[in-house]
This record gives C-alpha cells, sequence and structure tokens, in this order.
C-alpha cells in the first residue's frame, strides 16, 4: 500500500496544475446519459460511452457545445438543455457563481435552498476561487404496490472543488428492503451493497459510501476513489464491467493526450470472501476474528477514434490474490496475463485470472448507434470450431439504437446478449471475476442470452415513456458439470445444454424527473419467470405476474 501511496502522489508532483478538476457523475443519473447519448446519434456531440461514469467537467463542456448548436435540436431537446445547464452550469460558470457567493458567509440564508437564473436548486451551495461545495440529500423508495415490497433509502452527498486542480465527492446512503432484492445469486441491475441482515426488524440493510479525491490537467486525472463503473456500449448491462457490483476502492486513471486516442486504468481492491485460515485468530473475547484472502484486480482500456464517431476499445484486466503487492499491476498499459504467465511458472493452480475485452461503438448513420462488445475469459484458437475440444469461454453483446428519428422523439432499441459456459467464472475461489461474491460482469453470469427489445417517446421535456420486451434464457451452472474452469475435463460443454432458467416480461414504463435529481417513476410489469433452481429471482416473482411499481428518488 505504502508503493501505491507513492506513484499516487509521484503522479500527482508530475502533473501540471490548471483549472479541469473531475467529480464522476454516477450512471445511475440516467436521465443525462441518456440525453447525451441521444445528441451524440445526431453527431451534434462525440462521447466515449464505452466507459463510464463521466466526470461531471466531461458533462459540462458536452452541453455548453450543445449550447453552440441548438437550431439542430427539436423544442424538447433545448428545454432539456436548458434544464440540465442549470446544474452544469456550476462547472462552466463559475467565475460567475464566484462572484455571487465568495462574498456571503457559508452557513447564510443565501447558501441554503438558493437558486438563481443560472443555478439549479442545492440544499446549500457556496463558491469561490479557492473553494466550491454542492450539498444534497439523497432519498428514495421504490415500491411493488401490489406485492407490498419496497426499497427505501436515505443519505447525503457532497461535492467540492478545491483550488484549481483538486476534486473531492462523497455520496452516502443507507439502504433497507423488506424483502431481499440484492442477493448476489439474483439476476439484478441496479447498483448493491452488501446485505446486513438487520436482527431488530424483519428487514435486510446495508450502507455504502461513494467518492474520493481527484487531480486533473488539461489532458488526464487521475483519483483514488471508491466508486462502481460499466465498461462496454448498452442500454440494458454491459458484458465487460457491469457497475452493479459493490463499490470499489481504487486508483483511476484517465488520459486523453490526443483527439483520437483515449486511455483508461483501474487498480483496484477487492473482497475475496475467502477466509484465510493462516491469518484468522482467536480475539480475547473467545470470538474469531476473520480475515479474508487478499484480493485485487487492475484494469485497462484504450479507445482509438480513426474517424469521428467511430471508437474501437481494446483492453485487459487480471484478478490477482495471494501477494500484498504486485507492482508490475500498477503499470497502467502491460498486457497482465503476460505478468501472470512470467510468475506462475504456467501453473493454473499458481496462476491468477485475466481477461480479454472489446468494444466498438459507431454513430456514423444519422440518429443512429450500433454497438458491440466481446468479453474473453478463455479461447483457444486451434480447436475454436471443434465441438468436442473448444474452450471458447466468452460473451458478446450486439445492438442498435435509434435516437430522435427525424427529430420525432421517438427511440427504439435491439439488444442481444450471450455468454458462453464458464464465462466470468474461475477455479481458484480467491481469483474469482467477483467483488464481496457479486459478479463484475454482465448480470446473467456464464451459459446464458437475452434478446431485448425498446420502443421510447418523450413527449415533452423530462418526460419519457417506455414500452420493452425481454426474453432471457440461462442453462446449467459449471457446478452442473461437477467441476470449475482452469482445469482439465471442460473442453466442449455445448451452449445451454438445457434451459434451467426461463423469463419473459412485457412493461410499460413513465418517468419524470419534476426538479434537479427529484424523479419519479410508475411501471406495470408483466412476466413469467421459470427457475428450476430456484436460486435466480426471488420466490414472489416466479410464475406469472403483473407488477405495478412506483417510485420517488431525490438523488437517484
Amino acid at each position: 500500500m505504502k508503493q501505491t501511496l507513492t506513484l499516487f502522489i509521484l503522479l500527482l508532483v508530475l502533473a501540471t496544475q490548471t483549472d479541469a478538476q473531475e467529480i464522476y457523475q454516477h450512471h445511475s443519473k440516467f436521465t443525462i446519459y441518456e440525453f447525451l447519448d441521444e445528441v451524440a446519434a445526431q453527431k451534434l456531440i462525440e462521447i466515449n460511452s464505452a466507459i463510464k461514469p463521466y466526470s461531471r467537467k466531461t458533462i459540462a463542456d458536452k452541453l455548453a457545445e450543445l449550447d453552440e448548436k441548438r437550431e439542430s435540436l427539436n423544442k424538447r431537446q433545448n428545454g432539456e438543455l436548458d434544464f440540465f445547464l442549470k446544474d452544469y452550469n456550476k462547472e462552466l460558470r463559475r467565475e460567475e457563481l464566484n462572484v455571487m457567493y465568495d462574498s456571503v458567509k457559508f452557513f447564510s440564508k443565501k447558501t441554503w435552498f438558493h437558486r438563481n437564473e443560472i443555478k439549479r436548486l442545492d440544499a446549500i451551495f457556496y463558491s469561490s476561487d479557492k473553494f466550491q461545495a454542492s450539498v444534497n440529500p439523497v432519498l428514495g423508495v421504490d415500491f411493488i404496490v401490489n406485492e407490498g415490497n419496497y426499497r427505501r433509502y436515505y443519505g447525503g452527498e457532497v461535492n467540492a472543488y478545491l483550488g484549481k486542480g483538486f476534486a473531492a465527492y462523497f455520496n452516502f446512503r443507507d439502504v433497507a428492503e423488506n424483502e431481499v432484492l440484492i442477493d448476489p445469486q439474483y439476476f439484478n441491475m441496479i447498483p448493491v451493497g452488501v446485505n446486513r441482515p438487520n436482527r431488530d426488524k424483519d428487514l435486510t440493510d446495508f450502507s455504502e459510501v461513494r467518492g474520493g479525491i481527484t487531480y486533473s490537467w488539461d489532458w488526464g486525472a487521475i483519483g483514488l476513489i471508491q466508486d462502481q463503473f460499466r465498461w462496454g456500449n448498452t442500454y440494458r448491462s454491459p458484458s465487460i464491467f457491469s457497475g452493479n457490483f459493490p463499490a470499489i476502492p481504487q486508483i483511476k486513471l484517465r488520459v486523453e493526450p490526443v483527439k483520437w486516442l483515449e486511455f483508461n486504468y483501474i487498480h483496484g481492491w477487492l473482497n475475496s470472501d475467502v477466509i484465510d485460515s493462516t491469518r484468522t485468530y482467536i480475539a480475547s473475547n473467545g470470538e474469531p476474528r476473520d480475515i479474508f484472502v487478499r484480493k485485487a484486480m487492475a484494469a485497462n482500456m484504450f479507445t482509438i477514434k480513426p474517424i469521428k464517431n467511430l471508437h474501437i476499445s481494446l483492453g485487459n484486466s487480471t484478478i490477482y490474490s495471494d501477494s500484498n503487492f504486485n507492482p508490475a499491476y500498477l503499470i497502467p498499459f502491460f498486457f497482465y496475463r503476460s505478468v501472470d504467465h512470467s510468475q506462475s511458472s504456467q501453473s493454473n493452480r499458481a496462476g491468477q485470472n485475466g481477461q480479454l475485452f472489446m468494444d466498438v461503438s459507431s454513430r456514423n448513420i444519422p440518429y443512429t448507434h450500433l454497438y458491440g462488445s466481446l468479453f474473453i475469459d478463455e479461447l483457444k484458437f486451434s480447436v475454436v470450431f471443434d465441438e468436442e475440444k473448444q474452450r471458447n469461454e466468452l460473451g458478446f453483446k450486439l445492438g442498435a439504437a435509434l435516437h430522435n428519428v427525424a427529430k420525432t422523439n421517438i427511440g427504439a432499441v435491439i439488444e442481444y446478449t450471450r455468454s458462453n459456459p464458464y464465462t466470468y467464472r474461475h477455479g481458484l475461489d480467491a481469483t474469482t471475476f467477483e467483488n464481496n461474491s457479486y459478479n463484475l460482469g454482465n448480470y446473467l453470469r456464464d451459459n446464458a442470452d437475452e434478446l431485448y427489445f425498446e420502443l421510447s417517446f418523450k413527449p415533452i421535456r423530462k418526460l419519457k415513456c417506455r414500452i420493452h420486451y425481454v426474453t432471457i434464457r440461462k442453462g446449467p451452472d459449471a457446478e452442473h458439470y461437477g467441476f470449475l474452469p482452469g482445469f482439465a475435463g471442460i473442453s466442449g460443454v455445448p451452449f445451454m445444454e438445457s434451459v434451467e432458467y426461463k423469463h419473459t416480461e412485457f412493461g410499460l414504463t413513465a418517468n419524470y424527473e419534476i426538479f434537479h435529481d427529484i424523479l419519479v417513476r410508475a411501471s406495470v410489469v408483466r412476466s413469467k419467470i421459470t427457475d428450476n433452481t430456484n436460486s435466480y429471482t426471488p420466490q414472489f416473482m416466479r410464475g406469472q405476474q403483473t407488477m405495478v411499481n412506483m417510485s420517488l428518488n431525490w438523488n437517484f
């Protein structure tokens, strides 16, 4: 850890201080992400949507770019642009806000629940040359009306800019469910945390904190943060890193030295959920002190932009354990599987768990986004087409989206996702592609596929109506075959030998962002779920069901 901090400080010293600063906008704030994706498909801006979250500075710059192209927007889009600028003007028009607030005391009437012609309403806001801060509550409830199940959360969020190069952010929420919905075995696309059963109440609750400190310069940024991240283009769940796992403490590096190249790197510390018996001991009170096997990850992604609106991303990652520190995995641009081979004597039992991935995104056709992702866990090219010997442990996603076609406010998505047997799996418990037992990749995990359709309409600003249909299938897990990958005897396992889980769903959803970060949503979903394993969904969701959902969220 000392070496990690030394590297972090060294990079700060080497960086040239500028006005660039980065606070990461979590991908759960989907309204701004959908808006940027829409205008990118109209070729009004260009953005690397394979890597999320975006920073608030990146979003602000894209909105400023769009502000100069208002003639290309329809009435609804211009209204949404005005709405979002009220939030991200805190980055774009900081000098004006400094003049307005610098002479005001922090705990004064003007800093509490105050807004003006260029800024949204914040619970607390202050701005000066050396310090800007926004403080807002986190409140919400998601309610399945006809079942009586709910999830509620509360907490707070702070965003702060310090001087010219530093930024810090903090988001805390305490979450409770009266029916467990985020068990690691369940198929879930909501950001999760580690369940802690409440002994005093019939609830399962957990708390989670995201945030950190970053330093930025003109062409890059580095941060020591704890957060979730999504890699891979999608309108559902990515095939590379889903962003739904518990937040990971990490060193995050992003550089864009030239317009045609962007590089992203993460080194994170994971929870293995594997007890280290050699370090576990009995405390003075007679209780065992559980200590987990050390587990960490390194991942990088190069995004090349050969022509405008075409992005090709290539990267790799490794999950490693049983060592305090390996400096090779702090070298951002390395091919980590080769590092593993050089240090494990080619032994699977001594080695680590490596992955390769690729993502392609094209917005070259007006109003259209074509995209695809490939995740390779293991692939033997010599027997790739041999049904008995192949070991094609990979997942992929193909999709197409239409946005605001001919400025009609109508959109559509079609997306197919598949993962072969053993994808995301590993034979060693301490090097699985997981954090706190939650899969880091696609929410369906291995030996599954999904076909998704969506038709959407945005009649007025801030309101989106959506019709969707999805069909999901999942075959036997690795345990069905009596072994796990990484060892002998797994060649030739067929894709979906039998269907153990089947899920079809048709739904109607409407969401409206009343004020900034205050969202109301209603949906009706008709589903049919067959789960032969009795493990992928809660009991009350199985069979044929009609779910009526309502939610009200402040800071979703």
